[in-house]
């Protein structure tokens, strides 16, 4: 997430929570961490937490004090609203000061998270519409498995497609949990596509076995939007007056975007006007 601020420290403002999990899905580079949740919390999916850790040398010089987190980063949600854990997807900045002492952290240790929720990248921005587009370049693909675990989301849309877009293969974390969203063989699962996108390499049958053969080499989103190939991939044509998109990732991929559509007809909406585009940064 591109936000990271130090929370207000008139009051505790967070609290102490307790790692409960970690999924490695690239050795040193992508992680999931699960992580018990305060009663109180409560959050839309897409909207995330900042995430407290004490780093070096703590600031009290009471060494009876107890540890109060010096280092703070934003993160959505992966984790649907109803469930009792919190669920984090990272990144590891090599040279970062927080993501690799994150990515060290192992169940049982702590992590603060701040009471406060924020952020607009929500459903509630949109009126129901026949086709959600969601559209995520890297680790921005968070905000929208807390989406797609929330069964009020396909209660809304017609369709939902999920563009996710990333150097290698072997970036694609939730994999699995995806295809099975969009199984083929399962007639219910209609609803639901998922389309991996490779920029470094072609994408193969087993990555996005729904894909065309023709249309598997190596792309950035915004190009195949230019070209037109993101609506071959999708086999779903880009509407204003049905479709509903969110843009989330890297945030030079989300200027192009947001612009190219913009001269398609699609907006964030203004007061008393609802849109069809929601953009966040993710990095």
């Amino acid at each position: 997430m591109n936000a990271s601020a130090n929370p207000p420290t008139n009051g505790p403002r967070y609290t102490q929570q307790t790692v409960l999990s970690k999924t490695d899905w690239l050795t040193d580079k992508l992680f999931s961490i699960t992580v018990s949740r305060d009663p109180a919390f409560s959050f839309l999916p897409g909207q995330f937490a900042r995430l407290g850790l004490c780093v070096g040398a703590p600031d009290s010089t009471d060494p009876e004090a107890p540890p109060a987190p010096n280092e703070w980063r934003a993160y959505s949600m992966v984790s649907r609203p109803d469930v009792n854990a919190l669920e984090f997807y990272s990144v590891v900045v090599p040279d970062g000061k927080f993501s690799p002492a994150l990515a060290r952290l192992k169940p049982g240790d702590a992590l603060w998270i701040d009471k406060t929720v924020f952020g607009f990248l929500t459903l509630e921005r949109f009126v129901d519409g026949e086709d959600l587009w969601l559209i995520a370049t890297g680790t921005g693909l968070s905000a929208y498995l807390s989406m797609l675990r929330d069964p009020a989301t396909w209660t809304r849309f017609k369709r939902i497609i999920l563009l996710h877009g990333v150097r290698h293969a072997n970036e694609l974390a939730y994999r699995q949990e995806l295809l099975a969203l969009a199984d083929p063989s399962d007639a219910s699962r209609a609803q639901f596509i998922y389309v991996p996108v490779t920029s470094q390499e072609s994408v193969s049958p087993e990555l996005s076995p729904s894909i065309h053969p023709q249309l598997t080499q190596p792309a950035r989103l915004t190009a195949l939007l230019k070209s037109g190939e993101l609506e071959q991939r999708t086999g779903v044509a880009l509407e204003p007056a049905r479709s509903r998109i969110m843009l989330c990732g890297n945030p030079a991929m989300v200027t192009e975007m947001r612009g190219l559509l913009s001269e398609r007809g699609f907006a964030p909406g203004r007061r008393g006007v609802a849109g069809n585009l929601a953009v966040e940064n993710y990095w």
